[in-house]
């Protein structure tokens, strides 16, 4: 795997110069490193990452977004006291977004509706098995 800088795009000889830049850290080649102030060495790498699934259900269950997730939202927003606005800052989205999913119009997928359940303090994801007897 090649490494490319962050700034410029160009693949990278050598170790990489890690640097911060307006507040975030970047690996750059020798040419880009001058743009920002030295960070320490990179961390050594690791392993292959592990993919872990948490959620409040269970570990290896199929989840699925409650079909009432828009009124669990709205109702835990206004609880809050938040404006779609405000909701959406903390979730960086759109306002539009958050209209669009308390109004049904748009389901969140499993990312969007975890950062949901995080920030409103609310569970949104059901099993499958749970949906399948509520609609026996």
């Amino acid at each position: 795997m090649v490494l490319t800088c962050e700034v410029c795009g160009k693949p990278i000889r050598g170790p990489p110069n890690r640097v911060e830049i307006d507040g975030a850290i970047l690996n750059v080649c020798s040419s880009c490193a001058h743009r920002g102030s030295p960070v320490g060495p990179p961390p050594a790498p690791r392993g292959a990452p592990v993919a872990r699934h948490y959620s409040a259900v269970g570990q290896n269950q199929d989840l699925e977004v409650d079909p009432d997730y828009h009124s669990i939202i709205r109702l835990a927003r206004e609880k809050m006291g938040l404006t779609q606005e405000q909701l959406g800052r903390a979730l960086n989205v759109k306002p539009s977004v958050i209209s669009h999913l308390e109004t049904g119009k748009m389901k969140p997928d499993l990312m969007l509706a975890r950062k949901l359940m995080h920030q409103l303090r609310v569970n949104l994801l059901v099993s499958s098995s749970e949906l399948d007897r509520v609609g026996s």
